[in-house]
């Protein structure tokens, strides 16, 4: 059975401590605002374990797609007719417009509303109440659809005395199942990324297998003498001068073909290499898998470090233990 939402008591004589029945689960919310930023549509859809979203403002409609068993979101760019999709998982409340609504009228009971009758708001029967915002001296009003807890409009007063406006509304509220398409995702599946393996062919043009990121993984026990590198991304030929090294702060002498040698290094260490036009640090990680083990920085232009580079130990190859 579902759990009922209990929600604060924004008046004793209004609603008193009111238990609201749980909504159906199969529903159409639209609801209009500038609570929280611009003015925004909010369309939520649900049938189930399925559900939807759209959150149009201006110059932007995002669409998601809610898998509620699952807990997984597919969102994407509803202004674009080839959008890629966007994939994360969520943990707690996917959005659904009533638990909103309970955590808003939360907020809203700690400004001591009273009662103020009874009105319609959009075809829903709800219970009125006022109350006075921090900032303001006017009175603003909340309607509230009694039987699911739904906030159906705010008027909100104004600082400075002027005239009131609605910061929120519940404009439709339909218990139905909404048309099957809208739980279906209209948007391109994204590339997959690039492994490790394909990144480091990319940067040196040689097998994966050859080398591995220094700045992620496992670093390893055990010392080792590191030779470190520069290198150009591609052709992987050395740079020999025209910069200076530093470990963990500390100045480490560069031979005059480019080679800096690193004794005793921890299992986790940052390098900095510096040139006049700027230079790349790094954190690295340890990996001792031989006595003597090559560490290499690759730019991608050396004339123009900035660009990028990377740090990748050498496992095989011709550049190993040199």
């Amino acid at each position: 059975m579902p759990k009922r939402l209990i929600l604060s008591c924004l008046a004793t004589a209004a609603i008193a401590c009111a238990q609201y029945t749980p909504p159906p689960l199969s529903y159409t919310v639209v609801q209009q605002g500038s609570l929280f930023g611009p003015d925004t549509t909010t369309s939520f859809y649900r049938d189930g374990s399925k559900a939807a979203m759209d959150i149009v403002h201006p110059g932007t409609h995002t669409r998601s797609v809610v898998d509620l068993q699952a807990h997984t979101i597919i969102s994407w760019d509803a202004s674009q007719a080839a959008a890629e999709c966007g994939d994360s998982i969520f943990k707690g409340d996917w959005g659904d417009p009533f638990v909103g609504a309970a955590g808003l009228l939360d907020d809203l009971n700690k400004m001591h509303p009273t009662p103020a009758g009874t009105e319609t708001v959009n075809g829903v029967s709800t219970k009125v109440s006022e109350f006075v915002m921090e900032g303001t001296t006017g009175k603003s009003k909340v309607w509230i659809d009694p039987k699911y807890g739904m906030i159906m409009r705010i008027l909100m007063a104004q600082p400075g005395g002027g005239a009131p406006k609605v910061a929120f509304e519940t404009t439709k509220m339909i218990f139905a199942a909404p048309p099957a398409a809208m739980f279906v995702p209209a948007c391109k599946a994204a590339a997959p990324l690039p492994t490790d393996d394909e990144k480091i062919v990319a940067i040196t043009g040689v097998p994966g297998s050859d080398y591995a990121f220094a700045n992620k993984g496992e670093p390893s026990n055990g010392g080792c003498l590191i030779l470190f590198h520069v290198v150009r991304a591609g052709s992987m030929t050395p740079v020999t001068g025209g910069f200076q090294v530093s470990v963990d702060g500390k100045e480490v002498p560069v031979l005059p073909n480019g080679l800096a040698r690193l004794v005793n290094m921890p299992k986790q260490f940052t390098i900095d290499v510096r040139v006049p036009s700027g230079g790349a640090t790094g954190p690295i990680f340890r990996q001792c898998n031989k006595p003597q083990t090559t560490l290499l920085l690759v730019a991608k232009n050396w004339d123009k470090l900035g660009e990028g580079a990377d740090w990748l130990w050498v496992k095989s190859g011709k550049l190993a233990g040199q």
